[in-house]
């Protein structure tokens, strides 16, 4: 018997994945037969290549070297904004003095920055030039202080989601403006400039797939997590 519902219960779970697969792929269907045929009417490449060209460029060998640059100082960003923010935001989340002194703070400073995206650059740029050090400092202090902020309401994967979001994002931000550099930042910046819009398409199209994939992965990571510290906790009740 036992094994019978077993085996049931694991034919439900691979019905419901393939169900929310389906559902997952919709959007993206939807989205990418209008773009093929806006693109087919207006026909004007240098305003929208159509998606079957983009989808071409995607899978550059040099798009994948650059691809890996910026994923690599990304997930670096993610582990020191973990290894800091994360323990932070505990701290606030168990000690009530302790949120007292650090949450105004940190909100103080997330509004000095100007949310990290403007106006902690040119400082920061000032004190360093434009090195990788400068680039990699802009994609995780603000990180951190968003991940503490977070966890501190004792939401840990949001916070880590959220956090790889921000060092995605300022990491490819502050690669555009070190353009000599590796990365999806200068490319992006160098096609632009020479007007080659497929391949400018074809770099928002990996910067979104890979931030999902990364995304994807850590949900379920920290699921997997979440879900062995409610079954110690559990156990520790019993």
């Amino acid at each position: 018997m036992r094994k019978n519902r077993n085996t049931k219960d694991k034919k439900m779970e691979q019905e419901t994945r393939t169900v929310r697969w389906f559902y997952h792929s919709i959007p993206f269907i939807m989205l990418f037969l209008f773009w093929e045929l806006l693109a087919r009417v207006i026909h004007d490449p240098l305003t929208l290549p159509p998606f079957s060209a983009v989808v071409v460029n995607a899978f550059s060998p040099s798009l994948a070297y650059h691809l890996g640059s910026t994923l690599a100082f990304s997930l670096l960003g993610l582990l020191i904004i973990s290894l800091v923010g994360l323990p932070l935001g505990m701290l606030m989340n168990r000690f009530k003095k302790a949120e007292w002194v650090i949450d105004p703070f940190f909100w103080f400073l997330l509004f000095a920055f100007g949310v990290g995206i403007a106006g902690i650059a040119p400082i920061l740029i000032m004190w360093f030039g434009l090195t990788q050090l400068t680039v990699l400092l802009h994609s995780v202090l603000v990180p951190i202080l968003v991940v503490a902020l977070i966890s501190s309401y004792g939401a840990k994967l949001t916070a880590v989601r959220v956090g790889f979001l921000l060092c995605w994002a300022l990491r490819i931000g502050g690669e555009i403006v070190e353009i000599s550099g590796d990365g999806l930042g200068p490319k992006l910046s160098q096609c632009y400039f020479l007007h080659n819009m497929e391949m400018v398409y074809a770099i928002m199209l990996v910067m979104g797939f890979t931030g999902l994939f990364v995304d994807r992965v850590l949900k379920y990571v920290g699921n997997v997590v979440i879900g062995k510290e409610e079954i110690k906790e559990k156990e520790v009740r019993k």
